[in-house]
Order: C-alpha cells, then sequence, then structure tokens
C-alpha cells in the first residue's frame, strides 16, 4: 500500500505541474543508505541494516535489495535541477544486491558482527533486481559510493550515536 500511495502521489503531482505549466522532476530513491545527522536512525538505516540489528521484520523488504548512498541521492538532485533539460521520474538506484550478497559483505567487511548466513523463508538462489538508473546516467551523472562505502558511513555514524553495538560477538572470557 505504501508504494501504491507513493506512486499516486507522484502521479498526481505530475499532473498539476503540468496543468499549471510547471516543471516537475520527480527522483525515485530506493534504500537510501550512508551517514546521517538525525539523533535517531532513519527508517531506511533500521532496514538496511537489518542483518546486524537482527530486525527479522525487514529481512523482506531487503531480500532483493536496492541502494543509493545518501550523498548520491543529494548530488543527483543538484545534477537535475542544474540540467533544464530534465523532466520526468529519474530513478537514482546505484547497487543492488540480495540479502544474502549483503549479509556476505557485512560479514566480510565487519567480522565483530554477527550475521546470518540463512533467512528464514528467502531462498538463498533469489535473483538480483536491479532498478535501472539509466535515464540518470544516460544525462551525464555519475555515482560515487560503492556499497560498502555506503554501509561503511551508516555502521560508523550509529556506532558515534550509540545507535549499534560495536559488536555482536560473544565474549569468550565470560
Amino acid at each position: 500500500m505504501y508504494f501504491v500511495s507513493k506512486i499516486m502521489a507522484e502521479k498526481a503531482a505530475m499532473e498539476a505541474a503540468k496543468e499549471s505549466g510547471i516543471d516537475f522532476i520527480s527522483v525515485i530513491p530506493p534504500v537510501v543508505v550512508g551517514p546521517f545527522i538525525s539523533p535517531s536512525m532513519p527508517p531506511s538505516l533500521i532496514t538496511a541494516l537489518a542483518p546486524i540489528t537482527g530486525n527479522e521484520a525487514h529481512y523482506s523488504i531487503i531480500k532483493q535489495g536496492q541502494y543509493v548512498h545518501v550523498d548520491d541521492l543529494s548530488e543527483a538532485h543538484v545534477y537535475l535541477y542544474e540540467h533544464p533539460e530534465a523532466e520526468g521520474r529519474y530513478i537514482c538506484s546505484s547497487h543492488e544486491s540480495t540479502i544474502y550478497g549483503l549479509a556476505d559483505m557485512i560479514r566480510q567487511k565487519w567480522p565483530e558482527y554477527v550475521i546470518p548466513t540463512r533467512f528464514e523463508g528467502i531462498d538463498e538462489d533469489i535473483p538480483v533486481v536491479s532498478f535501472s538508473s539509466k535515464k540518470l546516467t544516460a544525462m551525464g551523472f555519475s555515482f560515487k559510493y560503492t556499497l560498502e562505502d555506503m554501509f561503511r558511513g551508516a555502521i560508523v555514524t550509529c556506532r558515534e550515536k550509540g545507535l549499534l553495538p560495536h559488536s555482536t560477538q560473544i565474549s569468550k572470557n565470560g
């Protein structure tokens, strides 16, 4: 229902802009990941960091996830604003991964976290689903951040704000 309401709102805004002779650009991001300034964890990071936090309710959202760094998203907005020929909808998605690929990356880069190797109800062979940012990149925009960069920024910020432990490993000194 959430996505349907977003599409309906976008369509209504496009129609209103057209009727009023106003230029309209819509930038559609997937899960936005990276550092943040708010005192609490943004909803997109609650979802993206679910393999670390163990928030199983969010696993299905990222089972075939698409991602963009918050700074790439901001830069895309500015880029489109600065190009008067831009019009319509632009998908702003730089990376995709299944939850298994994401878990492998987190496990490899941050071994201090205990990351599941299986996700109940999600097939290990689930295909990757890509969102095409071709319309955006064809205009000359280029993404700067890797998936690892995105998660590094988010994890470091969460740790600094006390929103994520530095480790989920169980101490053997118990």
